[in-house]
Order: structure tokens, then C-alpha cells, then sequence
């Protein structure tokens, strides 16, 4: 009976957004430095952007590995 309690369990809360910020869907191509994008519960502040073939965005952040961007996704830029 306790093997099934995970299969029940809701999943965590995502963190509040950070402050001043709006949530939207952008592109690879719409998305710009000091947006703001959640990966693995965290909220990283884009630093740096690099190019990828096909469209996408490689997005770099402190504290982080890059993240490759591809498909459009939430993001949250300041008001």
C-alpha cells in the first residue's frame, strides 16, 4: 500500500515568479538578455545568448549550464 503514496502525491508549486516580471510565450528569436526562464524549479536571469543552427538559442546563465532553446517556451520579462 505505501509503494502507490508517489503515484498520488501532487507535484511541488512552482516558486513565485520573480518580481516585476510578466509570464509569456516567446520564440528563440523574441527571447533577449535579463529575461527570465524556470528550469528545474529555479528562476535563472538569461546573461548571454548564442546562436544555434536551425533558429534556436543557446541561453547562458550564472550558476547554470547553458540551456538549448529550440521550441517556444514561458518566459518572464519584465513589465
Amino acid at each position: 500500500m505505501g509503494a502507490n503514496l508517489k503515484f498520488w502525491a501532487r507535484p511541488p508549486k512552482p516558486p513565485k515568479p520573480p518580481r516585476g516580471t510578466v509570464r509569456v510565450t516567446l520564440t528563440p528569436s523574441q527571447v533577449q538578455v535579463d529575461h527570465w526562464v524556470l528550469l528545474s524549479g529555479v528562476y535563472r536571469q538569461i546573461r548571454n545568448m548564442t546562436p544555434l543552427t536551425g533558429g534556436g538559442r543557446l541561453l547562458h546563465f550564472d550558476g547554470r549550464g547553458p540551456y538549448a532553446m529550440r521550441v517556444p517556451i514561458q518566459i518572464y520579462r519584465p513589465r
